[in-house]
């Protein structure tokens, strides 16, 4: 099926600087959006936490690589591999309006112990997920946008104890069943921040290092079994 997104006869997304070939493609635009990850995380971008926040985040972290920053993806997509669908375009952004306004509703989790506010952030996080608003770059705005929300309400993720690669598959399976594992994974990373704490910057600059290296691959078994021994340790 063809992509207006790729150059003609490839999977490289079209760019503006022109890469073709996938391995420069891919180290450059990585340099590109993590540069401008770890600028937001030093100069965050103020919003209401709802979808408007989320592309403005979007049009930050790919801005001088792709023209679409911030646009609704309008094709199919799916996690690479796994013959699973994303959200259909013509629904993202009725879908998006319902995480978002119960987001609001929730007073963006402010006021949440630890255990209700890593199950709301895992649903939230699980179905931004299912519905993959923009063609690219997901996964590194929805890092961006929920560490903000989580400071906002009080809590700072260590993601120093989340292996990156786990949790990518945790998301992948809350598209399909629920968001048990990313729960799972976030409730004992979560640390809260006193009331005078200044942001830090520094903690989510190592967390966004190990976010987006990726770490090493797991096999589907390792990660079935890691995944239920920690939805487990949750559960008990």
């Amino acid at each position: 099926m063809s992509d207006q997104y790729c150059y003609p006869g490839s999977h490289v997304l079209v760019n503006l600087y022109g890469y073709a070939d996938p391995e420069l493609w891919k180290a450059a635009e990585r340099r590109v959006v993590q540069a401008h990850l770890i600028d937001l995380i030093e100069h965050p971008i103020t919003g209401d936490f709802d979808l408007p926040h989320l592309q403005a985040i979007h049009t930050a972290l790919v801005e001088g690589f792709y023209s679409w920053g911030g646009q609704l993806r309008t094709t199919d997509t799916g996690p690479g591999g796994t013959g699973i669908a994303h959200c259909r375009p013509e629904f993202i952004r009725a879908e998006a309006d319902r995480v978002f306004a119960t987001l609001a509703a929730s007073d963006h989790l402010r006021g949440r112990d630890r255990d209700a506010f890593s199950r709301a952030l895992a649903w939230t996080w699980g179905e931004l997920t299912v519905i993959h608003p923009f063609r690219d770059v997901n996964t590194r705005t929805q890092f961006t946008f929920f560490n903000q929300l989580a400071l906002h309400a009080g809590w700072l993720i260590d993601w120093t104890t989340i292996d990156p690669y786990l949790f990518g598959y945790a998301r992948t399976v809350a598209i399909v069943s629920d968001e048990r594992g990313i729960d799972a994974l976030l409730y004992p990373a979560l640390e809260p921040l006193a009331p005078s704490s200044a942001e830090p910057v520094q903690a989510l600059r190592r967390g966004a290092d190990r976010f987006v290296a990726g770490g090493q691959a797991w096999t589907r078994q390792d990660l079935d079994r890691a995944l239920v021994a920690a939805i487990e340790r949750r559960d008990a």
